[in-house]
């Protein structure tokens, strides 16, 4: 690889500057030049016929996730720019069928799975069967045995979307057709939905010893906005007029906006996240008064050291539902919880759909209001469109959340 290696002053580095597809380039770096070098043979080479009989799992694992580390950066290929949280997903999927890092694997991250005794990584792609790929999905199950159902579906189909990327690169040299055709299925488990009187109990606990910063973040989740949706809200995201929120962005785990404005193509789940969710009049005045008492950027932001984003979700969430739910406890008064704050979404969703039936609304009305892409998601029944919003119907919800 005939690349110059630079010595960058300001890092203490060496570095060399590699097309991929960027303006610039992208800069790799090491403390020396050989282990720029080393970095630089470890990376992908796109499929030729001359390496057709050597391309093993590994080398396209590596090609795979560079690939996506790219997609984090822009748009390649047709492909959407991915989230770093997405990114960080399909690695660690990766590093559980194969962790390359010695260091990292010595403290028991990852895994290294053997398919019929030999090294996963060591096969050649071409080696990949109906038969490889059902013993791959056995040594999963044996190795993630304490997992969820999910978990270990979520690593296979990442392997698999790996496989498949190969094929679209040279569709004639790895024609993949038993990858293309198989598939295992997955159980989903039904979803949990707080009980009546427990969801009642925790919303007044919430108002009762939560600051109220973090009581509106808990109430806009029993009011269907995903997590993520909620702490990615800005005061110029409210209707005053209409009593509703605009859903246009979202904030992953790490505190990473997703927006357009941030260089994604949408910042929502899916297309059908972005909505307009009303609220009834309660909450809608309550926010309000809080903002006209905060001069806010972002309806959650830190108080001390503000540095232009959110607050985490984590903090959201500890210092909302889950102080909450501990004070219950300290009370000895226990309530049915699983999970945190997904748990309001779905006791919304199946206020709404009860009280939609009772007024003669139809199912996609719901479907809408929950930002859901499909109907199946919500119910699993078709039915038509439904443009109207009701503002009765919006205060009934909000009374019967909060008893």
């Amino acid at each position: 690889m005939d690349i110059e290696v630079k010595y960058q002053k300001d890092r203490k580095l060496y570095y060399a500057r590699i097309s991929d597809g960027s303006r610039y380039g992208r800069k790799v770096y090491g403390a020396t030049p050989d282990k720029v070098k080393e970095k630089l043979q470890s990376y992908w080479s796109l499929p030729t016929k001359q390496n057709k009989d050597l391309m093993t799992v590994a080398d396209f694992t590596k090609g795979y996730l560079l690939h996506m580390e790219k997609r984090t950066l822009g748009k390649i290929d047709g492909e959407k720019r991915i989230r770093i949280q997405s990114f960080e997903t399909y690695e660690l999927h990766y590093k559980n069928i194969w962790n390359f890092d010695d260091e990292e694997f010595a403290k028991g991250i990852g895994r290294r799975i053997h398919i019929n005794g030999k090294k996963i990584i060591d096969y050649n792609v071409t080696q990949v069967n109906d038969a490889f790929l059902k013993e791959l999905v056995n040594q999963i199950e044996v190795n993630f045995n304490t997992h969820s159902a999910k978990y270990k579906h979520s690593i296979f189909a990442s392997f698999k979307s790996g496989l498949l990327w190969l094929h679209k690169q040279d569709r004639d040299q790895y024609p993949l057709l038993d990858v293309r055709g198989f598939s295992i299925p997955l159980v989903k488990k039904e979803a949990f939905v707080p009980k009546r009187l427990d969801a009642q109990l925790v919303l007044r606990t919430v108002d009762q010893v939560c600051k109220e910063k973090y009581a509106i973040y808990v109430h806009l989740c029993a009011n269907g906005l995903r997590a993520s949706e909620a702490n990615g809200l800005k005061p110029s995201d409210f209707d005053w007029t209409n009593n509703t929120v605009h859903i246009q962005r979202t904030v992953d785990r790490s505190r990473n906006v997703i927006a357009i404005e941030t260089g994604y193509e949408c910042g929502t789940k899916t297309l059908s996240s972005n909505r307009k969710v009303p609220l009834g009049s309660e909450l809608a005045t309550r926010i309000r008064k809080f903002l006209m008492v905060n001069k806010l950027d972002w309806l959650f932001q830190s108080e001390q050291k503000y540095d232009g984003k959110p607050i985490i979700q984590h903090n959201l969430a500890k210092f909302g539902l889950h102080k909450a739910l501990k004070h219950l406890e300290s009370k000895g008064q226990r309530v049915e919880w699983k999970g945190a704050m997904h748990g309001l979404r779905h006791y919304y969703g199946s206020l709404l759909l009860a009280e939609a039936a009772k007024l003669g609304r139809n199912p996609t009305w719901v479907q809408k209001r929950l930002g859901h892409s499909n109907l199946q998601t919500t119910l699993g029944i078709y039915s038509h469109d439904i443009d109207e919003d009701n503002q009765e119907l919006n205060n009934e919800v909000e009374r019967r959340l909060n008893g």
